[in-house]
């Protein structure tokens, strides 16, 4: 099991987030690019206050590419012009999704997560949308070496652990 946020784990994340969409029908066409932007918030202990930024790129409705960058410059050169979604929020909040807990799409209409982009192509391929949010909260096998959310003061800490929710929990 890779630890969360290793290259072995995005990229655990990536293979699964392609078998998700190998069983889907009706894929979309075409190629699009996310941006996803894990603010440092203090309490994640995996995500320093500068925070985290990638880019992930979709064609043919499967993960082709992700990168790791430092700012909206470099993701403007990675990313060939302007990203069609960025996706905005705390750190505490992604360690809880990358652990099962919590739902994205709850985050994302509480506000917790901003979502911006075209939101009605999102909704017409809403199998595609969920198959991908699953790797990330669900298919990969994860460790927490600093510890396992939900961390004390946490969003999720609250919610409790979500049923069939996954990882490893791994002393400080």
């Amino acid at each position: 099991m890779p630890d969360v946020y290793t290259t072995e784990w995005y990229e655990a994340v990536r293979d699964a987030m392609n078998a998700s969409a190998a069983d889907l029908p009706d894929l979309p066409d075409g190629s699009f690019v996310v941006a996803i932007e894990i603010v440092g918030d203090g309490i994640s202990p995996y995500v320093g206050t500068e925070g985290r930024r990638f880019l992930v790129r979709i064609d043919a409705g499967r993960c082709s590419w992700w990168r790791e960058t430092l700012d909206r410059a470099e993701e403007r050169r990675e990313a060939g012009g302007p990203v069609d979604y960025r996706f905005t929020g705390p750190a505490t909040v992604f360690d809880e999704l990358a652990a099962g807990i919590g739902d994205p799409i709850d985050a994302a209409l509480r506000g917790i997560i901003n979502v911006r982009g075209d939101v009605r192509f999102l909704l017409r391929h809403a199998d595609h949308v969920k198959a991908l949010l699953d790797a990330y909260t669900t298919r990969v096998a994860t460790t927490w070496p600093r510890g396992r959310p939900p961390y004390d003061g946490s969003p999720g800490g609250s919610q409790g652990v979500l049923p069939g929710a996954k990882g490893e929990s791994a002393s400080a």
